[in-house]
């Protein structure tokens, strides 16, 4: 039996259940703390939330889980504040030992949300945002709807923003680039559902 991210992840900060203003106070510190170790974080952060939040608004999500969905897009990479300098700053590719490293951002990441009340749902997302629905992703190897569904939403927003922005190591290609990338891997490494409804919205939109 596959353990979920709550069986793997250990208490990490005080319980707390803010009012809203603390809940965006709390935010903005734990953002600043990511925008400090990898300055692209904010920028791409940004996107994927608008990106999971439109696919979430596709899918009928109720209002407590697009929350969780925007919360957990931001918040996704905040396990990275852990990994050395010399991985997470590497110019180069990283070695095999170097990607063990790395691949502990989604774990780390969720531990540090997990015992904030309003974030606890967040965290799967944070923990699972790395898993595919064909199981080879990490770090749970979970596998189609084992994944949190809020998860594989934003999975598929992550690789809109990946294939579409320009970053070091490649040009950003077209939207229609994207979606064609998207809806080959439907079934393998996304949820087939978020890819309908990916394709339900204009390309246009995207843009």
């Amino acid at each position: 039996m596959k353990t979920t991210a709550r069986q793997h992840t250990q208490q990490h900060v005080v319980k707390t259940e803010p009012g809203p203003n603390r809940r965006e106070r709390i935010m903005r510190v734990l953002m600043a703390r990511l925008r400090v170790r990898d300055a692209e974080t904010q920028g791409h952060s940004e996107r994927v939330a608008r990106f999971s939040l439109r696919l979430g608004r596709e899918l009928g999500l109720q209002r407590a889980l697009m929350k969780s969905l925007e919360y957990g897009a931001l918040l996704h990479d905040i396990g990275k504040i852990e990994v050395p300098d010399e991985i997470l700053r590497k110019p180069g590719s990283l070695t095999p030992l170097e990607w063990i490293t790395m691949r502990q951002h989604p774990l780390i990441g969720s531990q540090m949300l997990q015992d904030i009340d309003f974030l606890k749902e967040a965290s799967l997302v944070v923990a699972q945002h790395h898993e595919r629905w064909d199981g080879q992703g990490y770090p749970f190897g979970l596998r189609a709807l084992e994944i949190d569904r809020n998860a594989r939403i934003f999975a598929v927003a992550d690789a809109l923003d990946a294939i579409t922005s320009v970053r070091v190591y490649h040009s950003g290609k077209n939207i229609e680039t994207a979606a064609a990338e998207l809806n080959r891997c439907a079934g393998r490494q996304f949820d087939p559902e978020v890819i309908r409804a990916f394709n339900r919205i204009p390309l246009e939109a995207w843009k």
